[in-house]
């Protein structure tokens, strides 16, 4: 993927965040990876997100960070600090400020799985009690006794 490509899908994430909960607040991001590597910002300001493609250098933090971990922690499936943990990325700067991006994020919630319908074997017809038969001797012994 392409650094172009990466900042376009990072825009559209950054669309779904709830720039209410997010404090004023600017950072510039440096994505390490090798395929699309590349420095962008985000600033936020009475509570919206402006998402650009270079270098913002009066900034509150910065984070050097993995494309993956990025797009995981903006889809709510991780955040920084599990970021930070694995080595994923490396944080400067204003924490605080940072640390409201966990409240703005909504957290993920893999979608259901619909239960596998089987099926089902067609029932079996129910077995009719045969009907009583009246043998033919014991029908001419009525008959005879009478």
């Amino acid at each position: 993927m392409t650094f172009e490509g990466a900042l376009k899908k990072i825009q559209e994430k950054f669309a779904a965040v709830d720039a209410a909960k997010l404090a004023d607040m600017a950072v510039q991001v440096t994505l390490t990876d090798e395929d699309c590597g590349g420095t962008l910002y985000f600033k936020v300001t009475d509570g919206a997100v402006d998402v650009q493609g270079y270098d913002y250098r009066d900034n509150d933090a910065t984070i050097d960070i993995q494309r993956k971990a990025l797009m995981d922690i903006l889809a709510g499936k991780s955040n920084l600090d599990k970021a930070v943990d694995k080595g994923q990325a490396t944080v400067q700067g204003n924490f605080e400020k940072l640390d409201t991006l966990k409240d703005a994020i909504p957290v993920y919630v893999a979608p259901k799985r619909a239960a596998k319908k089987t099926e089902a074997a067609p029932k079996a017809a129910e077995k009719k009690p045969a009907a009583k038969k009246t043998t033919a001797k014991k029908t001419a012994a009525k008959k005879t006794s009478k």
